[in-house]
């Protein structure tokens, strides 16, 4: 029988599960980003929309989005690279936080551009 502890302490299956785990986090941290009451629609229950519900649970989920990205940087900067040292803190920090403002979803009815989705259609002749 494997014991737990010693197929979590290898080095292969700890960088996977990290990495994993970043992937998740960031993968629901951006549906939340996206549609913060969207979940909560969804649920058996339903709970009143307070008008500062959604705009904290948008911050939550960006503060949650960071927080994948540095599991991912952090994985592969200490475990991959070989990265160690309070010298690292801030580059990863700033690693994360770059990687949220590429994978930020573009917020609905806006394109890149900033105008609205109306005024980028064309109109029929």
């Amino acid at each position: 029988m494997i014991d737990p502890a010693q197929l979590i302490s290898n080095h292969i299956v700890a960088i996977a599960l990290r990495a994993v785990l970043g992937g998740y986090v960031v993968y629901m941290a951006r549906k939340f980003y996206a549609d913060p009451m969207g979940y909560f629609r969804k649920s058996a229950r339903p709970i009143p929309e307070y008008p500062w519900l959604a705009p904290m649970v948008r911050g939550l989920a960006c503060f949650c989005l960071w927080g994948g990205c540095f599991i991912l940087a952090t994985d592969v900067a200490v475990q991959i690279v070989g990265l160690h040292g309070i010298g690292l803190v801030l580059p990863l920090i700033l690693v994360a936080a770059i990687a949220i403002w590429l994978l930020l979803p573009v917020q609905p009815g806006r394109t890149t551009a900033g105008r609205s989705g109306m005024e980028n259609t064309r109109r029929p002749k």
